[in-house]
């Protein structure tokens, strides 16, 4: 559900797996949620990042802050790259429609087909954890895609396990687990699909909904950011976890590296020993928001890294 609360508003995050039939639906919000004043260093923006040391992403694996490099070229799924993939009536498969400026030849394609699936994931568990993570991911949706239910995740869970966890509904504890996923969200058609950019957060102070759950907060910009359909963007997203018994902690977005939102001041964690140690590439579509039988869905070029990635730079731009 989806309430407001100060600056943010309240919604059912999907890293939980609120995949049961008859979850509940999201009421009418308020306005969105405005870019908040960042607390501390400012954030780089544009080709300032690991990425722009390593044109066309060559070799940008072999930089000691990056944890995984996907570009899908070899068109199958590494298990030491991904600790569990979900691929239901051939949810996944390999493109050959890349991001311009890409010196690859292909892409990762998610089809959700309703009544045969809900899309497809790959899902990354780190061995160890991390106080920041960076994740870089290009994403197109298809032009006549429908609304998103859910998307990309970043994960901190203590203890870990190779695969996403449940818990829908319910208030992780503060040294057990938190999550946000940066997603498009339709908010009841007022946004033209697959909706605009949010983060869909799920952490130990969110607020209660109507209900009495806990259904995650929504960290929005005040200007909503709507991709277009058709075309490709490169997003980037931030998670930066806080000193235990300070509010110091944060989270940002990036499009094309233009840094759209910028949240401080988040509390998302009790204790150090819960760290971020995982990334869920998602996309998830249901008929609760979707009425389209299919929706594609295409990724490609991914890097998570522990430091700003910024957008691929073409070998023929670094000339």
């Amino acid at each position: 559900m989806r309430i407001a609360i100060t600056a943010w508003m309240v919604c059912a995050v999907a890293v939980w797996v609120c995949v049961a039939a008859g979850a509940p639906a999201r009421p009418e919000p308020a306005a969105p949620a405005g870019r908040a004043a960042a607390a501390g260093a400012a954030l780089p923006e544009g080709a300032r990042g690991i990425a722009a040391k390593f044109p066309g992403d060559a070799g940008i694996e072999k930089d000691d802050r990056v944890l995984l490099h996907e570009d899908f070229e070899s068109g199958a799924f590494d298990k030491q790259r991904w600790t569990e993939v979900s691929n239901k009536a051939e949810a996944l498969t390999f493109s050959s429609d890349v991001p311009p400026g890409s010196p690859g030849k292909k892409s990762l394609l998610v089809t959700a087909k309703l009544g045969e699936n809900t899309g497809g994931h790959l899902f990354r568990r780190f061995e160890r954890g991390y106080d920041r993570m960076h994740a870089r991911f290009y994403v197109r949706f298809a032009p006549d895609c429908d609304y998103i239910h859910h998307f990309v995740h970043i994960v901190a869970e203590n203890p870990p396990v190779r695969w996403p966890t449940g818990g829908a509904g319910e208030l992780p504890a503060g040294d057990k687990k938190f999550s946000t996923g940066l997603e498009p969200w339709g908010n009841y058609k007022k946004f033209p699909p697959p909706g605009a950019w949010n983060f869909y957060t799920y952490w130990w102070k969110m607020k209660r909904s109507g209900d009495g759950k806990y259904w995650g907060n929504s960290f929005a910009p005040q200007t909503p950011s709507i991709p277009e359909r058709g075309r490709w963007y490169a997003m980037e997203m931030m998670v930066q976890a806080n000193t235990p018994g300070k509010a110091d902690g944060r989270q940002a977005f990036w499009v094309d590296g233009r840094l759209v939102g910028d949240f401080a001041g988040i509390e998302w964690r009790t204790s150090a020993d819960l760290k971020i140690n995982a990334f869920w590439l998602m996309s998830y579509v249901t008929d609760l928001w979707t009425k389209n039988k299919t929706n594609r869905v295409w990724f490609d070029d991914v890097v998570v890294a522990t430091d700003y990635i910024g957008p691929l730079v073409s070998k023929k731009a670094s000339k």
